[in-house]
């Protein structure tokens, strides 16, 4: 099997912008990397900072989304196949790497907003195959001639403060670089289109049916990933989540958190070497077979939750992959 992987593209790292990279085109991509490298200089802080959700440096990009335009006459289907938190694809990574987190290469936390000088090397990774499956690269994104005319990666950046909330430190960024890394595949035929979304629940209260009205409703789910997130600061928690009901033609599920917790350490989603608080994997594939995907709008789906930090203070950050198949663009198994 033909290969090509390296590090393309990098442009200078800007606090609070729009970065946008093109995807050179051809192949199959089966995985990508934005990456920060460099370094950065934090001085004339008095106020260190309380870290908010996976902290610095992954405070420093806020969302990642990847556009695709259909060329004329493809049959695939195209917008954002992924629009994702930073905290989301990294956590659903752990199960892409037998159970284990990785943040900077290097363990940098920014000094935890101390003032000093800090390299970084952090890389937050995009999975389009799924090597937890049988045949991983059949869900690698198909950029082969006739299927996209585009595809761009918005990298869309924050600051230190976004990770230390209020650090106060004068930072220099000029050390720093955003990279975009990928590895292909030369295989024929088609594949599926996975799409990949986070997006934020607020939990008003405590609740034995609380709905999530922004649960996408087309396409095929093959997993979820939730991440329960308490107070202000984002701190993943097993406080919120009890249990997961989720009913349709082809699934029933009914678990108590620990369930899940249980499964993905069964399955090895998850490491117990590792701390796991307040992360639930929901692998509707079984973790063997993708046409094991569950038809995204035909599902009855609710939460049983608690808000220990009041009204909407507490959340549900839930992260989908659900597969398209190329034309017909079916919402059903793929």
């Amino acid at each position: 099997m033909i290969q090509n992987t390296r590090n393309r593209l990098q442009k200078p790292f800007v606090p609070n912008s729009r970065i946008v990279f093109d995807i050179p085109l051809g192949m199959k991509l089966a995985t990508a990397s934005i990456i920060l490298q460099g370094n950065v200089v934090l001085s004339a802080g008095t106020v260190n900072g309380v870290q908010n959700a996976e902290g610095d440096p992954a405070g420093l990009i806020t969302r990642i989304r990847v556009n695709a335009t259909p060329a004329s006459g493809s049959r695939y289907p195209g917008g954002y196949i992924v629009d994702s938190d930073v905290r989301s694809l990294l956590r659903y990574a752990t199960g892409q790497r037998s159970g284990k987190f990785i943040g900077d290469q290097g363990g940098s936390t920014l000094g935890a907003g101390a003032n000093g000088t800090y390299p970084v090397y952090f890389a937050v990774p995009l999975y389009f195959a799924d090597y937890t499956q049988f045949s991983p690269f059949v869900t690698s994104l198909n950029l082969d001639p006739g299927t996209y005319s585009s595809v761009q990666v918005e990298v869309w950046t924050g600051s230190v403060a976004a990770g230390l909330t209020g650090n106060n430190a004068t930072v220099d960024y000029s050390g720093l670089q955003v990279q975009y890394k990928d590895s292909k595949v030369g295989i024929s035929g088609d594949t599926s289109v996975v799409f990949q979304e986070s997006h934020i629940v607020q939990i008003g209260g405590a609740n034995k049916r609380m709905l999530d009205v922004a649960m996408p409703q087309s396409g095929a789910f093959t997993s979820w990933n939730i991440c329960a997130e308490q107070s202000a600061a984002a701190n993943l928690s097993d406080a919120l989540l009890n249990k997961v009901y989720i009913a349709g033609p082809d699934l029933t599920f009914e678990k108590f958190a620990q369930d899940i917790r249980q499964d993905m350490l069964d399955g090895e989603w998850a490491d117990p070497s590792n701390v796991n608080t307040g992360v639930y994997h929901l692998d509707f594939t079984d973790g063997i077979v993708l046409a094991n995907n569950v038809n995204a709008g035909t599902l009855d789906t609710y939460f049983d939750v608690n808000n220990p930090s009041g009204a909407n203070l507490d959340d549900l950050n839930i992260y989908t992959r659900r597969l398209y198949t190329p034309v017909p663009a079916s919402a059903g198994k793929a």
